[in-house]
């Protein structure tokens, strides 16, 4: 029998039911035995530090925002905040539905996830008017509701995720079309579909034609990026719920646990690490934490370090 993973799942939670959220980061100091956990949302969220700095862990990487710079999360990314500093920022949540199915916002958004999936995380956005834009959505927001609301609000969300858009790095930019639709794929099927004809199929398109794309603008072979994204999910699993690794093979549509294995063994160069069965479930957390540049240490439960071996991304035990 399954159980509960320990990464906590969050909702949307606002008083307005417009579906978007803006309000200064203080909240999470205020709602501290909250926000201090591993957790995941099930909405966009967008934090911006006009002084100070602030630092979180986003999917096993440790990432620090300075004054004016901006992060974008996607939702089920795993996020944990470090509360030790307290910067003068400003969250902007809100759920996918809001922005609604038209094609350019839709277009946004994928370009935004997949920069943010392949590493472009901080953006920054010195020397632009976001801090009079956050303040009028606030403004907007604490006004009476009325038919005009929702579109206003709408404006300047579109006019934030193009200014963070223009600041991506060109490569980025390129991921829009069929490279950025395979993304998008893969962000949706990758539990259940593993063979990249599969994604073929979906898109329409030729082995050729997915393998060139993928390649000029990630550097990679669509198989790689599939099976990164997989590893991504499968170390989720591995540290932040009870799931045993049988249990997490199947989750991710392995037919056998022992292929799981090679599968985790060949891209890490170790096997999936697992724990005896303990007390409580927040004892049985395995966690990948990032201690430098080129070392990860399983949790405290597991006192096993891996190193990462220069020029590759295999894991190798210590």
């Amino acid at each position: 029998m399954k159980t509960p993973p320990i990464i906590q799942k969050y909702g949307f939670n606002a008083p307005l039911m417009l579906g978007i959220e803006v309000k200064p980061l203080d909240f999470l100091w205020e709602k501290r035995d909250k926000a201090d956990k591993v957790h995941r949302a099930d909405f966009y969220q967008i934090l911006w530090v006009q002084e100070g700095s602030f630092s979180l862990q986003l999917d096993f990487e440790e990432v620090c925002l300075h004054s004016e710079q901006a992060l974008f999360i996607v939702p089920g990314q795993v996020v944990h905040f470090h509360l030790d500093t307290r910067p003068q920022a400003t969250a902007v949540l809100f759920v996918p539905e809001f922005l609604g199915e038209i094609p350019s916002d839709l277009q946004a958004l994928h370009r935004l996830r997949s920069a943010n999936l392949l590493g472009h995380k901080a953006i920054s956005l010195a020397e632009s008017a976001i801090d009079s834009l956050l303040h009028q959505m606030m403004r907007e927001l604490s006004t009476t509701p009325d038919e005009h609301q929702a579109i206003i609000i709408r404006s300047y969300l579109r006019i934030l995720l193009a200014e963070l858009e223009r600041r991506l790095p060109s490569k980025a930019l390129q991921m829009s079309g069929l490279v950025g639709d395979f993304i998008n794929a893969v962000e949706v099927h990758h539990h259940r579909l593993y063979n990249i004809q599969d994604y073929q199929q979906k898109l329409g398109v030729t082995e050729k034609q997915l393998a060139s794309s993928v390649r000029e603008t990630l550097g990679m072979t669509p198989k790689t990026y599939l099976d990164e994204r997989r590893l991504l999910e499968a170390k989720r699993y591995l540290s932040y719920s009870d799931l045993s690794i049988k249990e997490v093979a199947f989750a991710l549509n392995f037919d056998e646990p022992t292929n799981f294995n090679k599968f985790f063994r060949r891209h890490t160069g170790t096997p999936p690490p697992s724990l005896p069965p303990q007390p409580t479930i927040l004892t049985a957390r395995r966690r990948f934490t990032l201690q430098s540049p080129k070392r990860i240490t399983v949790g405290r439960a597991m006192p096993r370090t891996f190193a990462v071996s220069k020029g590759t991304n295999q894991l190798k035990y210590k």
